[in-house]
């Protein structure tokens, strides 16, 4: 007699890997794959399997063009734009099953001119960023936290405007916690940690700008030479969106990435904790590179590897 047994994994999601420092030559349009492999062990039946992929989207930091995916349905994000492949199968094909996307990119520079905001205007409560990357998301982003409330009031006091506060917080994340391995912390492990990767290094800073309500949010990221990266970036009424990232502050405390990207990543997905609705039964918090879940009558196994790179 057999047993259903519902087997469920989302991946440990990488955050940060491959040398941060590195800037590496200015980007040109490049065709790109993102695929898993899925292999099956044990004797068991497969009677579901659903996987999700992120698919990059076109913004002011790249352009995407010429998607292709192997198989299954485009969700979209109903709260912030993003978007993915979505297989839901009630058999796994075979031992082995791969999916895989392919898109063609092209990345953007991006350097703010930060000595031309002279008047930084009162946000629109109405406005698309006020409406989506405002308030907290989940255990990630708790801005009632009392840490995120006595840091984000003494960095506040010490600030001349909210563009001044926001380096402030860069810099305040940046000097004062270390890099550990170990990635996507919630804010609390952050804290007890006193340290993350870069996702967590964004979190931190996320929490501090929309405490003082300001717009922000993670950009999840594949590098283009492989690896991965979480970076912020946050709006301005009347200027528009500006990069930051604090772990390059850290790895580099000389140097200055404040309204300044390199173009050496693919976003994949912008903000955390996502809603694509009714197709999709299962809540997804961050999605970096994959997720899979499946249900086995029987015993089996399936493991998954993520390949991710340029196609010529």
């Amino acid at each position: 007699m057999f047993t259903l047994v519902l087997a469920w994994m989302m991946m440990t999601l990488p955050s940060c890997s491959k040398n941060e420092d590195d800037s590496g030559d200015k980007p040109v349009s490049q065709p790109f794959s993102n695929k898993v492999t899925y292999t099956k062990s044990g004797g068991g039946t497969v009677t579901k399997f659903i996987s999700l992929l992120p698919i990059p989207q076109t913004n002011i930091y790249q352009r995407v063009s010429d998607l292709t995916t192997s198989e299954g349905q485009l969700l979209t994000d109903k709260n912030y734009c993003n978007q993915v492949l979505y297989i839901d199968r009630q058999d796994f094909p075979g031992n082995r099953y791969t999916i895989e996307t392919k898109f063609t990119v092209t990345p953007h520079q991006v350097r703010v001119n930060l000595s031309q905001i002279k008047d930084i205007k009162p946000y629109d409560p109405n406005s698309t960023p006020c409406q989506r990357h405002l308030g907290d998301r989940g255990e990630y982003i708790v801005t009632s936290h009392p840490y995120i409330i006595e840091k984000g009031d003494l960095l506040w006091s010490q600030s001349s405007d909210l563009l001044d506060y926001a380096r402030r917080c860069y810099e305040y994340v940046a000097k004062n916690f270390s890099y550990v391995r170990g990635s996507w912390r919630t804010l609390d492990e952050i804290l007890k940690d006193h340290g993350g990767e870069c996702g967590d290094f964004s979190t931190l800073v996320v929490n501090l700008l929309r405490y003082k309500g300001i717009p922000s949010r993670h950009n999840i990221c594949l590098r283009l030479d492989g690896g991965y990266h979480v970076w912020v970036d946050f709006y301005l009424e009347g200027y528009g969106w500006i990069p930051l990232d604090a772990t390059y502050k850290h790895n580099n405390p000389k140097g200055d990435f404040f309204g300044i990207y390199d173009g050496q990543c693919i976003i994949v997905m912008q903000d955390m904790c996502y809603d694509f609705g009714d197709a999709m039964p299962y809540d997804v918090s961050i999605l970096q590179d994959y997720n899979y879940w499946y249900w086995c009558d029987g015993t089996c196994n399936i493991t998954a590897n993520h390949i991710f790179g340029p196609t010529s």
